[in-house]
């Protein structure tokens, strides 16, 4: 498990926030919707689950400030639509 770490419109893991390893970007658009628009994981993490946490630690806020999710970063989407436990948040494009 990484630690994830919360910047401003970002989660991310690694030591530099301007130089992530991991990130998920997002932007919250009123007071009750968010939208996931970038979700990346530098090569050497691909396939280790770091990119699920990204997108779990966004799901945790979202749950935490009752926003519902539109997810723009594909991979974000495929996550959120594949976890039963998520598909209330999920707003359609």
């Amino acid at each position: 498990m990484v630690q994830i770490k919360r910047g401003e419109d970002k989660f991310y893991i690694g030591d530099k926030e301007n130089a992530p390893k991991g990130i998920m970007t997002f932007l919250i658009q009123d007071n009750d919707t968010v939208v996931i628009d970038h979700t990346e994981v530098d090569g050497d993490l691909k396939g280790q689950g770091v990119g699920k946490e990204l997108v779990a630690a966004g799901v945790k806020e979202a749950r935490e400030k009752n926003l519902k999710i539109i997810p723009e970063c594909p991979y974000a989407k495929k996550v959120l639509e594949e976890n039963s436990d998520y598909k209330d948040l999920i707003i359609a494009e």
